[in-house]
């Protein structure tokens, strides 16, 4: 698809107002999916931010939305990147190849995030993607931040010889998540057990409407119940069966920004829950 000259022009005169980079040294970036976007507005300096996708304004997708506004949003075009003179584009794994290719054919350096699933390749990611942007400093910086949550998260939870509440994860179509996920890291730091690793469950998976009739948590964490969606995203959310689990243990919905993919700002999602386990605890 090619872009009309007055398209095209006007593209090449945002590139131009939000770009002061010569004197920083620093690669003119673009971010293509939610996840990138929360490591691009995280990571880099706001001068060298170029374009963000078309959801990073999304106050349920992106911690950085009100961030977010100051830029253009890019459909992740070929041409609009080329003419945004974009020199790094950050995506996620699963962008396609040829597009990949395409970009690096125009010298465009492409960057697919991974799904680091501890804290530790967390830790690691975000280094790698800070380095890529030149900003290392800042890198060190986040994950600074993130150990420090996990850090005081970890010493609120005081010796005792009660067990950690029981947590069933779920997400509206009935997916959940075993060991070896940042869903079961997440819910160990917030001070939980997670149900499906208790099960012996690895990886990410779902749950069968037998096994949910017979679980016995202790609360429910639900994410990515903000946006809604289809009948049949949603089929297993309005199921009786899952209604009547809702019904007879307390839940915490999990707002979407806050664990949108795997970062640093997964420890804010631990926040989260841990600041709702003591109104669960003292239940009656």
């Amino acid at each position: 698809m090619r872009l009309n000259p007055t398209r095209q022009a006007r593209w090449l005169a945002l590139a131009l107002i939000l770009s002061p980079l010569g004197a920083l040294g620093l690669p003119r970036a673009a971010s293509l999916t939610p996840c990138a976007d929360q490591y691009l507005l995280g990571l880099a300096d706001p001068a060298q931010i170029v374009a963000v996708s078309s959801n990073a304004t999304d106050p349920r997708q992106s911690l950085f939305a009100a961030e977010a506004s100051r830029y253009p949003a890019t459909r992740g075009s070929g041409e609009e990147l080329v003419a945004l003179r974009v020199e790094m584009v950050l995506t996620d794994r699963w962008m396609p190849l040829r597009l990949t290719e395409r970009l690096g054919r125009f010298g465009i350096r492409v960057i697919q995030i991974p799904l680091p699933e501890t804290w530790d390749d967390i830790a690691a990611t975000t280094r790698t993607i800070a380095a890529a942007l030149g900003r290392s400093e800042h890198g060190e910086a986040r994950v600074a931040e993130m150990e420090e949550r996990l850090a005081r998260l970890a010493a609120r939870r005081q010796p005792t010889s009660t067990p950690p509440p029981v947590a069933a994860y779920f997400l509206p179509d009935g997916s959940s998540a075993g060991q070896n996920t940042f869903i079961d890291a997440v819910l160990q730091a917030a001070g939980t057990r997670n149900l499906a690793a208790t099960l012996g469950r690895n990886g990410w998976g779902t749950f069968n409407l037998e096994q949910l009739a017979s679980a016995a948590p202790d609360l429910v964490v639900m994410g990515f119940f903000d946006q809604g969606g289809d009948s049949a995203r949603m089929a297993f959310a309005r199921h009786p069966v899952f209604q009547r689990l809702l019904a007879r243990v307390p839940t915490i919905t999990v707002p979407d920004r806050y664990w949108i993919c795997s970062g640093w700002f997964l420890a804010e999602a631990a926040e989260y829950i841990a600041k709702r386990l003591p109104a669960i605890r003292d239940r009656p």
